[in-house]
């Protein structure tokens, strides 16, 4: 061996020593890890044999190879992007386009059913193993037509790992109510606001004064907005504005089906109990007919009216819009659509559709849940993700869930701001006070309640459901009381609670 080639073997042995001597005494000082980002993955540091070194770990990458992930809908469209209007929705944008590139994959929202065939065009896409989507919204009105199955149609997305459902991007009543016989099979996110009562502010101000346009947020803000202090508001607002002995103004107007429900839930109070491996019935328990009750008094006390001879289904909005009640009880999302234009019927725009103000608080709490302390109880109607249970889709289902996890977190900075939800809001309602302080207790300060029969096959069906169609809706037709009704279907609701019962919790 010549003499250079000796020098240049030491020289390399002398650099190799040093590096690990600078090694060891790195390590020896600072013990540094690296946190992966939540649903990704870092390796486990092994020890280097025969040395103290614990070296520093490295992040394995999960690589999902350019997978497209799509999450279907019946409002995206074909064409949708990541919102970016505000700062908030550039930092959430900016951030999953690098999650994107970090694991090479793609994620989008897209339309693939009409809201009112998604109980057809989809369950028959996942029986046929076609499914139109990776991971799938479903209105939860639609959702007893999956259950009714005989097999699952939608993954047990709980034994994938990839979802830490005490996390609170989660929605946990939703997950509760889709989680049955020891298995989740759908799921929510976040928490969206829901019911609540839009009421007028300028007719509040004409009838009972200027000083009195906020006094439905008074009550809100002292927890005297209750049963008995609503109603006796909805007395005051109710006119006979000509004096010819026809009311012309109504103290409020509502879906009839929504409001005998809140008027259930905002009082503590449920139609069904989930026990254990059952479901026991209680909708023919005197709490529940006693709520029915009270709701039923706002149409024998003309407080209210029911749809006239002609009228669509409807006719509550209309009569809200165009100021001939003061109150309706509606979801937040209307907001959107109140703030709009009215068109006629080619299309013109012709005004504004609410030319007025208005205001938003929360449905007033029962008697029961304000002396139990249960306070303000906002029901929780979210949209239900799934993933379906087709051959196709389990054998990726693992990296489709791992793509979704990460699409559902915010951008590190906007986590932490606890005030970032109300962005979104501030643009859709005229009056602050309605997300400072309305908003706020529904999302942040109260518990939502998932109504578990929505889940049962038959009972909250739009055509024939046992309780919206057949009871809700027929409270008052030809005579029939709460409790009447409520009696002649008993029987028959139990029995659905039943098949469910041993079709689903076993």
């Amino acid at each position: 061996m010549s003499t250079i080639k000796k020098m240049l073997l030491v020289v390399a042995a002398c650099v190799v020593c040093f590096a690990l001597v600078a090694c060891k005494e790195e390590n020896n000082t600072t013990n540094t890890t690296t946190t992966p980002t939540k649903g990704e993955t870092a390796a486990t540091p092994t020890p280097d044999a025969g040395t103290n070194v614990t070296p520093t770990p490295t992040e394995v990458l999960r690589d999902l190879k350019n997978l497209e992930v799509i999450v279907g809908d019946w409002w995206s469209g074909d064409d949708w992007k990541l919102p970016d209007t505000t700062a908030v929705e550039e930092a959430n944008k900016e951030y999953q386009e690098a999650m994107m590139d970090k694991y090479h994959y793609t994620i989008k929202r897209k339309t693939i059913c009409g809201w009112s065939d998604q109980g057809e065009t989809c369950l028959n896409s996942i029986m046929a193993n076609e499914p139109l989507a990776d991971i799938m919204t479903f209105d939860y009105r639609f959702i007893a037509a999956f259950m009714a199955q005989d097999d699952p149609l939608f993954i047990d997305v709980a034994k994938l790992g990839e979802f830490d459902f005490t996390d609170e991007k989660w929605n946990k009543v939703c997950v509760d109510a889709m989680t049955l016989g020891g298995k989740t099979f759908g799921w929510g996110v976040g928490v969206e606001p829901r019911t609540g009562i839009f009421y007028n502010k300028d007719l509040v101000s004409q009838f009972l004064g200027a000083d009195k346009a906020d006094y439905p947020y008074e009550l809100q803000a002292s927890n005297e907005w209750t049963w008995d202090n609503f109603k006796k508001l909805a007395k005051d607002l109710t006119k006979d504005t000509n004096n010819d002995g026809q009311i012309d103004v109504y103290g409020i107007t509502m879906q009839q089906s929504v409001f005998f429900e809140m008027a259930i839930v905002s009082n503590g109070h449920a139609m069904v109990q989930k026990d254990g491996n059952k479901y026991v019935s209680t909708l023919n328990s005197s709490e529940v007919i006693d709520d029915c009750n009270w709701a039923y008094s706002f149409w024998t006390e003309n407080l209210t009216r029911r749809a006239l001879e002609g009228e669509p289904w409807n006719y509550f909005e209309k009569m809200w819009t165009k100021q001939q009640s003061v109150m309706i009880p509606y979801d937040e999302y209307k907001a959107g659509e109140f703030n709009g234009d009215e068109k006629d019927a080619d299309g013109n725009v012709i005004g504004k559709l609410c030319d007025f103000v208005y205001g938003f608080v929360c449905f007033p709490m029962g008697p029961n849940a304000k002396a139990t302390g249960k306070g303000y109880i906002p029901v929780s109607r979210e949209n239900i993700m799934v993933m379906p249970n087709c051959a196709a889709e389990t054998a990726k289902a693992n990296d489709v869930a791992f793509a979704y996890n990460i699409f559902t977190n915010k951008a590190p900075d906007v986590a932490e701001d606890k005030n970032a939800w109300k962005g979104s809001y501030e643009s859709l309602f005229r009056d602050s006070k309605a997300v400072n302080e309305t908003l706020d207790i529904m999302i942040n300060k109260a518990t939502p309640y998932q109504n578990p029969t929505y889940m049962v096959p038959g009972l909250w069906d739009n055509d024939n459901g046992i309780i919206q169609s057949r009871l809700l809706y027929n409270i008052d037709a030809e005579g029939q009381t709460p409790a009447s009704l409520i009696e002649s279907l008993n029987a028959e609701y139990q029995t659905a609670l039943d098949s469910f019962a041993e079709k689903i919790l076993k």
